[in-house]
């Protein structure tokens, strides 16, 4: 099998579908912290190059088909991922990968975040945007107090947020307890200064505080005029 097992021993199977920059660093990544892993790529130049480094675990196919999965073991892969540059073909990468191999986890690339509904409509897996974590990034820089997203769940229907505390927020100074949080979403942590409290009804809120919640995505607005009334 055209796989290998990084320095620490192998804890999942990873099949990465592309061979292009973003395929490689990923896959050395993941060589580097234990993982097992084989690429899948179609064009037989970028297979003989990255054979020069990564060694045996080219696999010259199209992971977008099931044939070329077959090749790569997909029948035991714990993880997917397509990085190519296509959104179309890393939509059905997914596909192939979890209707005729049953893989539980599939990851793929998209360019345009308009293509991301598609992938919850088809349920193609967790689709990953660059161009959404930039803007997101960015938009954190521009603006510490509103809710920022950190990581989507359940497809997106419930969401890892980040809280950075205003000091005229309504709630500095309150417990935990006397907090009315909409139905649907969680005080995960406090995070002040180097600590990290995992918090109780007696908790209170101060100024300074990063608040890491999750909610359903239709209570975001909610919570925020909690956590911040009018400036909501």
């Amino acid at each position: 099998m055209p796989a290998r097992k990084g320095a620490a021993g192998a804890r999942m199977y990873v099949i990465v579908v592309g061979g292009g920059k973003v395929g490689y660093y990923l896959t050395k990544t993941l060589l580097g912290e234990g993982h097992e892993v084989a690429i899948v790529e179609r064009d037989e130049k970028v297979c003989r190059k990255l054979e020069l480094d990564l060694g045996e675990i080219l696999v010259h196919a199209d992971g977008s088909t099931p044939a070329g999965l077959e090749l790569a073991g997909a029948a035991r892969a714990q993880v997917l991922t397509a990085v190519t540059g296509q959104d179309e073909t890393n939509l059905v990468a997914c596909q192939v990968a979890r209707t005729f191999f049953n893989v539980s986890r599939t990851i793929g690339r998209i360019n345009n975040p308009k293509n991301e509904a598609l992938f919850r409509v088809l349920n193609a897996g967790t689709a990953v945007s660059s161009t959404q974590v930039i803007t997101d990034l960015i938009q954190r820089e521009v603006d510490t107090r509103r809710i920022q997203k950190l990581l989507p769940l359940a497809t997106g229907k419930v969401n890892l947020f980040e809280v950075d505390m205003a000091d005229t927020s309504p709630v500095v100074g309150r417990n935990v307890a006397e907090l009315s949080l909409p139905p649907g979403s969680l005080l995960v942590a406090v995070l002040r200064g180097d600590d990290v409290i995992v918090p109780d009804g007696r908790t209170q809120l101060r100024k300074g505080d990063r608040l890491i919640a999750v909610a359903q995505s239709d209570r975001e607005e909610e919570l925020a005029r909690l956590l911040f009334g009018a400036e909501a």
